[in-house]
Order: structure tokens, then sequence, then C-alpha cells
């Protein structure tokens, strides 16, 4: 069954978002905030050939993310708005760092501030975050990856953003891979079952199991799977599994972690760690614009 375009679908199979997908996104955030009119404050109060030249400062300390998407909402409106300056995507950036500076009617300016900003600040949050968990996970060989908690219409540049981060994007789509989980399992009389469904049903496909507990594990230890789903395991919990597991397939932690926890969860060294807070529970990063 497919109810949505193929396209959105392999936008970051390269951790990359194409032109055609940025500019269609800021176009909707532009045409949401401009209304009918446009910004009427902005036209009463300066003249249409006034042009000026604006600097985006960064209010804290962060990595940067979104750069083409506030590039786009002024070149949309101005096709004549230059660059003058610019930072990249992923980089570490101190507070008052300015990450762009751009020349254009200072009407565009003004109405395509807030568009601009709105990218630049979500997209950073992630971006920061996945960064923040991916420092404290790496001394442990510890990968990071996304899920699927996401807002509709946007889980491409959210996911682009934290990959800018360091972290790994886990499933972008329901068809990635096999992903049972303890719903799936109340269809059939086990998991062994389950697992010898899915495989029968696209055997190149990749398979991942959710386990709830250690018995669990142990049922499906011989089991010719890629990655076994440790579901809110504690670190004493997940030491236990990865014992019996020994390296037959890879282990994941996943389920309640977040920054006061995830050292904690990285130092039993399980392969990698999924979190929906890299996407669900962003602090948005502060930026201003100045004329």
């Amino acid at each position: 069954m497919k109810i949505f375009n193929q396209n959105q679908s392999f936008l970051l199979r390269s951790h990359l978002l194409t032109k055609s997908y940025i500019k269609s996104q800021v176009a909707a955030a532009l045409n949401e905030d401009l209304g009918v009119l446009g910004d009427i404050t902005s036209q009463a109060l300066i003249e249409q050939t006034q042009v000026s030249t604006a600097n985006i400062v960064l209010k804290q300390d962060a990595v940067l993310c979104g750069i083409d998407f506030a590039i786009s909402a002024f070149m949309q409106l101005d096709k004549k708005a230059s660059i003058l300056s610019k930072k990249a995507d992923g980089k570490f950036l101190k507070k008052g760092t300015i990450i762009l500076k751009i020349k254009a009617q200072t009407q565009s300016i003004l109405a395509a501030e807030r568009s601009a900003l709105n990218f630049l600040g979500l997209m950073s949050g992630i971006a920061t975050k996945a960064y923040l968990f991916t420092k404290i996970a790496k001394p442990y060989g510890v990968k990071i990856y996304s899920t699927r908690k996401t807002i509709v219409g946007i889980r491409a540049l959210q996911k682009y953003a934290l990959t800018k981060g360091g972290a790994n994007i886990n499933r972008m789509t329901l068809d990635d891979f096999f992903f049972i989980k303890d719903n799936h399992v109340a269809n059939t009389s086990s998991i062994i079952e389950s697992i010898a469904h899915a495989r029968a049903f696209y055997p190149k496909k990749k398979i991942t199991v959710e386990v709830d507990n250690i018995n669990q594990l142990k049922e499906i230890i011989n089991e010719k799977i890629d990655i076994v789903l440790l579901d809110n395991m504690s670190a004493a919990q997940i030491r236990e599994c990865l014992k019996l597991v020994k390296g037959k397939f890879k282990c994941e932690a996943s389920g309640n972690i977040n920054i006061t926890n995830i050292k904690k969860i990285a130092q039993t060294k399980v392969d990698r760690i999924s979190s929906g807070q890299l996407t669900h529970s962003v602090e948005n990063i502060d930026f201003g614009l100045e004329l």
C-alpha cells in the first residue's frame, strides 16, 4: 500500500536534501506566514526600493543547521539578493557568530526573517542535541540513531539535521527493514515464527527484533537477525544481554533515553542507542537578525 510520494523517502539516502525539497518547504512556510497581503507593516513603513545588508547572528553556542533554508527564504522574496558570507551546516559555532550576511531589498528581508529563523532554530536545535548525545556516547564506541518520532511533512529535514550533529538515521520509512515488535508477535505463535514470516516475505531485507526481557532474548539467540532492540532496559540488564549475545548480532538500547541517563547506557558499550528525544524534545536555538 502506497499513499505517499515515494521520492520523499529517498531524500536522505546520501544524508543530503535536494534543492527542490528545500525550495518547496520554504515556499510553504512563506505562504503560511505572508497571508494574502504580505508584510503590510514593512510595506507601509519602508520604501520598496530600499536595500539593506542583514546579519543573522547566533545567540548561543550551537551546531548550525538550516543555512540553505534561510538563504532560500530571502532569495524567494528577492531574486536579486546576494549572499555576502555564510557558515556551513554541521559546524559547532560560538555565541555571537555571524552565520549569514545577505544584501537584499529591506522589505523582503523583513518579510522572510521569521521563516528563515524558524528553520534555523529548529534544525540547529536537532543538530545540537544530536551532537551532545554523540559526544557522550563516542568514547564508548556507541553510535546514536534516530527514531520515527517526527513531525508530519518535515521528517526529511529533521533527519538531515540530526546527521549534521553526528547521529545516524534509523528507519526513514516502514519499508526500510523489518522491525518486529510485541504487537506483531501477538498475531503469531512466537517470535521465532514472526522472524520466519518476515524472512520469507522479503528475504533480502534486514530484520530487527524488539525484546522486553532476557527470556525473550534467549528465545531468539540462535536466530539469524541483524539487530535486537533492548526496550526500556536498565544498564545492568543491557550488560546481561550483551554477555548472552556475544556479538551474534548488534544490540540497540532504546526507550526513555535522554541527556541525563545516556552516559550510563553508553558505558555498557551497547552497539547503538536510539532516542526519540533527538526529534520530539528539542530546544530551539536562538538566532537574531540585525540590519
